[in-house]
């Protein structure tokens, strides 16, 4: 067998390597107890771009070892934030489309006919428009025929249909995102003007902030989701820059959006997040990031950053969310 190019490493050995990488480390101990709890590779490799280093992977300038614990549990508080409200984003999604769908095509859906000719199926073709709207909801009825979800097949065995706010929670947030994309043009108006209250924007730019948004959310609930880290964003969706500007009302300038502020980094994910949930539930979000960010902003990271420096986000960042917050109404 030929020899790995990656062998185990015992701990001691992991110490040295970091030494060797220009890792400062204070206590050997300490940091061997936290190599036992957290693997060399989430906890080093995960982090480590965030510094300059040479073509040998050496750190240009001494790095604490303390940075990258800090950063790992920074990063973790942070995602676990973002992940539940991008939950609830979802749960509002997926509750103002069901009750549209539930209102205007009725409660009941035929889970084997892919035909969908079905008028009185409220998955019948003709019900949704755009050419991908048949190979859609044929998904969406075998995701259903496949689920494990409980509520779904408690009412597949003790109920004789089906209705959509049931079958809805047998659907991913990208099934969700897709089924908005081919609602009919009144229905889609209905959910956007829904989920984005501002009447700064016209129902076509809402409905395009809310496209844009959603397909952002997702990747970022994916990246958690897998462990990526928040820090390395290589997204390519971005907000539009005409909406971020005018919901923003100059808290994020035109060169704030040219920067990456607000078009597709955490900015623009805790954007999207303020104008789509509604107020007492954004502001307990703006808390909670806030108290996470107070917990970390005094802590100086190499080479004299502070955690907004490593985010790439103004210091007043969520000050200038609070403002934005308050010209919603």
């Amino acid at each position: 067998m030929q020899n790995p190019d990656k062998p185990f490493k015992t701990y001691n050995e992991q110490i040295s390597i970091l030494k060797s990488r220009n890792v400062y480390i204070k206590n050997e101990e300490t940091v061997k107890q936290c190599l036992t709890d957290i693997s060399y590779y989430s906890l080093i490799n995960g982090y480590k771009d965030l510094f300059d280093s040479d073509i040998n992977g050496k750190f240009l300038y001494p790095v604490p070892f303390t940075d990258f614990y800090f950063l790992y549990n920074f990063d973790k508080d942070i995602n676990s934030i973002l992940l539940k409200y991008i939950i609830m984003i979802e749960q509002a999604l997926k509750s103002n489309i069901t009750y549209q769908i539930s209102e205007k095509y009725g409660v009941y859906t035929d889970l084997s006919d892919m035909d969908l000719k079905n008028a009185d199926d409220y998955l019948c073709k003709y019900n949704y428009k755009s050419r991908a709207r048949i190979n859609l909801l044929r998904q969406i009825k075998n995701s259903v025929n496949t689920t494990k979800n409980e509520c779904v097949i408690h009412y597949q065995k003790n109920h004789n249909h089906i209705p959509f706010w049931v079958l809805i929670n047998s659907i991913s947030y990208g099934l969700t995102i897709k089924l908005y994309s081919i609602l009919q043009t009144d229905d889609k108006e209905y959910v956007s003007n829904n989920l984005i209250k501002s009447k700064i924007l016209s129902i076509e730019e809402k409905k395009e902030f809310l496209s844009k948004g959603l397909a952002i959310t997702k990747q970022y609930r994916n990246k958690i989701a897998h462990g990526n880290k928040i820090f390395l964003n290589n997204i390519k969706e971005e907000l539009p820059k005409n909406q971020v500007l005018k919901i923003s009302r100059g808290y994020i300038t035109d060169t704030d959006y040219k920067n990456g502020i607000g078009k597709n980094d955490i900015c623009a994910v805790i954007l999207f997040t303020i104008v789509v949930l509604n107020s007492d539930i954004s502001d307990i979000f703006l808390i909670e990031l806030k108290n996470c960010l107070q917990i970390y902003d005094q802590i100086v990271f190499s080479p004299g950053r502070t955690i907004y420096d490593i985010l790439g986000i103004p210091q007043d960042f969520i000050q200038r969310l609070l403002a934005i917050k308050s010209t919603l109404v």
